[in-house]
């Protein structure tokens, strides 16, 4: 049976609602930017018996991870499995669609899932703040049935003028805050050491001047 026409508007009205709420959650404001949050496990090479898969909502669907960074879409809320290697290999994993990805990992007794959820950006920041990116090293506690304890251990902020400022986390409900890094380099040679360099010979020029 087709649909009422009202019917067809209504849907075509939630539809069109959704997708301006996504969309208007992706624009960055003027004079502001976005820093996203990447990630890191530590220790993953003590796992080798390990598949370790990122899945998210929206996405990725499945992404193998590795001792590597990595990164997703800001707007995605995403959670690490590991799956046993060779239950990895047996259902070739790599070969399933979505909805057979999201079935086996949230469902199949023989994966082990984390309650720890990760997401894809920092936030925004006004454009002159110096902060630039977001660091979160992971670190695999232990690996029990169907139970993956993995934590956070320490956030890297990385600023404009190349400075890296490490932070542990206190609480694993908690980010803990940024902290401006102070001038570069380049600021203390361009504003301090040079002016006094020209002073200087400023004030050497004038003294052979008159004792001349």
């Amino acid at each position: 049976m087709k649909p009422s026409k009202s019917v067809q508007i209504l849907i075509l009205l939630l539809i069109l609602l959704s997708t301006m709420g996504i969309s208007s959650a992706d624009v960055i404001n003027p004079g502001e930017k976005n820093v996203p949050f990447s990630y890191q496990i530590s220790n993953i090479q003590d796992y080798p018996d390990y598949v370790f898969i990122l899945h998210g909502t929206p996405n990725p669907s499945i992404e193998v991870l590795n001792s590597s960074e990595f990164s997703f879409y800001k707007l995605s809320t995403c959670s690490i499995y590991a799956v046993p290697r060779k239950v990895y290999n047996d259902v070739q994993m790599n070969q399933m669609d979505e909805n057979q990805v999201d079935e086996f990992i949230k469902n199949d007794s023989r994966v082990a899932r984390s309650s720890l959820k990760l997401e894809g950006t920092y936030g925004n920041v006004n454009e002159a703040n110096p902060l630039e990116t977001a660091l979160i090293i992971l670190n695999i506690k232990s690996i029990q049935g169907n139970n993956l304890d993995i934590q956070n251990e320490k956030i890297i902020y990385g600023y404009n003028n190349g400075l890296k400022v490490e932070k542990p986390f206190q609480s694993q409900n908690q980010t803990p805050e940024p902290t401006s890094p102070g001038p570069s380099w380049d600021y203390y040679i361009y504003f301090i050491v040079l002016p006094i360099i020209a002073l200087g010979i400023i004030v050497f020029i004038i003294i052979r001047r008159k004792t001349s």
